[in-house]
């Protein structure tokens, strides 16, 4: 392996961690302004379908916290539902 090939791979590695890191911060933020905890969330989100959930992501959406749940149904499908992280309303994704 030649050294400019070992310092580049060094290099975008360096670049990669430092936008992880980036998306660590921006999680936290919304995370501590967040009043709806993920568990509260995903009951919320079953409530409105019922199933399983697969996946949970906490986003913004119009300025405000946006949990963003993916539920698998009682028919095997996927469905998204936003719940809001301040009020704790679900609404199906269609």
């Amino acid at each position: 392996m030649s050294l400019k090939l070992v310092l580049s791979a060094i290099l975008i590695a360096a670049l990669a961690a430092g936008t992880a890191w980036a998306i660590f911060e921006t999680n936290r933020e919304l995370i501590a302004g967040a009043k709806i905890t993920m568990e509260e969330a995903i009951k919320s989100a079953t409530k409105a379908v019922p199933g399983k959930a697969a996946e949970a992501n906490l986003g913004k959406d119009d300025g405000r916290t946006i949990w963003k749940i993916e539920v698998i149904d009682h028919n095997n499908k996927s469905q998204t539902v936003y719940v809001d992280a301040q009020t704790g309303l679900a609404k199906i994704d269609k």
